[in-house]
């Protein structure tokens, strides 16, 4: 493995290796436009001094990133699947809410495409660029690289939660993920969009036989079963919600310069840190 070369960045953890260290604040894209506003004046009062001095060290950290501890744990990953094929098994277990994801997934494409109309297509394939790379989940145009449209979609768990996602925007590191996505594919229109789904009928069908077991009774005819079992179930079958009313879409901006160079900058700042990482570790015991 060429660290320097071919290391890339997951668009689902660009917000990781951004995550500055609190040992090396960085330049921000406001932070950077203020410093041109003092630099731009003539007289300055103190406190405008006091800004501008520490605007000015945080421009020349931004030449020597110290990479945070979020972002070193996101490349211990990397490292170990690259190396070795191995991830962390704590993560991988979290089954039941991954096997949801997956079985309704389609149902979430339907329900987006009938509400906005726009024929959207499964993406199937991993997308790179120099410096990132990620993939998708569906697409408006004729090919995943030269689409018009690329939306990330969240299969939500419960109604509940649904309408909490109303009030609390994108999770964190969503909008950098579709941000990533947009820079390797070329697509302005991004956007997250939250869909609420029947749950698949095999989990169901569990749930049912956990609650069964749970109230300890002897079978489903069971009167205080059937009313606990009714309301349970209406809380994982939402047909009878209107559909535009089932899904909730934020739209993402894409990079500005300022932000797609500082990705591409830290990459490469990563790439050198595995790299000396690499070196590091196979001597080790020697």
């Amino acid at each position: 493995m060429d660290w320097i070369s071919d290391f890339k960045v997951r668009c689902s953890a660009i917000n990781k290796v951004m995550a500055n260290s609190q040992k090396n604040p960085q330049l921000t894209e406001k932070k950077a436009e203020r410093l041109e506003e003092l630099e731009k004046k003539q007289v300055l009062t103190t406190s405008q001094s006091e800004e501008l001095a520490e605007l000015l060290v945080r421009k020349a950290n931004s030449s020597k990133a110290i990479l945070s501890d979020t972002c070193i744990a996101y490349l211990m990953d990397e490292y170990a699947w690259r190396e070795g094929r191995r991830v962390r098994v704590s993560k991988e277990m979290d089954i039941e809410y991954l096997q949801k994801g997956k079985l309704v997934e389609q149902d979430s494409i339907e329900l987006l495409s009938f509400i906005e109309n726009v024929p959207y297509k499964k993406n199937t394939e991993r997308i790179y660029n120099d410096f990132l790379s990620g993939e998708p989940d569906i697409f408006a145009g004729e090919s995943i690289m030269s689409a018009e449209k690329v939306t990330d979609v969240k299969s939500i768990w419960d109604h509940p939660t649904f309408l909490c996602k109303l009030n609390t925007g994108v999770a964190n590191g969503n909008t950098e993920q579709l941000q990533g996505y947009g820079d390797i594919t070329g697509a302005k229109d991004l956007e997250v969009a939250n869909c609420l789904v029947n749950m698949p009928t095999i989990q169901i069908n569990d749930y049912k036989r956990r609650l069964l077991y749970k109230m300890e009774v002897a079978t489903e005819e069971n009167p205080e079963f059937k009313a606990a079992w009714e309301v349970m179930l209406r809380s994982m079958i939402f047909d009878n919600i209107p559909a535009h009313q089932r899904v909730h879409k934020i739209k993402i901006a894409p990079f500005t310069d300022f932000e797609r160079q500082a990705v591409y900058d830290r990459v490469k700042v990563c790439r050198e840190w595995l790299n000396n990482f690499h070196l590091t570790y196979q001597q080790l015991n020697k």
